[in-house]
C-alpha cells in the first residue's frame, strides 16, 4: 500500500487550520492537523515543498519508518 499524494488543506473558520491529507494506492485515506497557530503560511510551505515529496511512494502501512525519516531527517 504506496502513499500515491499528500495534499495540504487550509480552511479559515476565523483562523486558519491546515490539515494534511495522505491519499493510498488502494483508496485508504487519512487525514492529520499541522495548525501552528501564527505560524501557518510556514508550516504549508514546509509541507507542501519537502514533506509531501518525501511522502509519495512510500509504505503506508510502515508507520514508524515515515516518523523516524520525517522526525530525524
Amino acid at each position: 500500500m504506496r502513499i500515491t499524494d499528500a495534499r495540504v488543506i487550509v480552511t479559515s473558520p476565523g483562523r486558519n487550520f491546515v490539515t494534511l491529507k495522505i491519499v493510498t494506492d488502494q483508496g485508504v485515506h487519512g487525514i492529520g492537523d499541522a495548525t501552528l497557530n501564527g505560524r501557518e503560511k510556514a508550516v504549508v510551505a514546509y509541507l507542501e515543498e519537502h514533506v509531501c515529496p518525501l511522502l509519495i511512494g512510500r509504505d503506508a502501512r510502515r508507520i514508524e519508518d515515515v516518523w523516524q525519516m520525517l522526525y530525524r531527517g
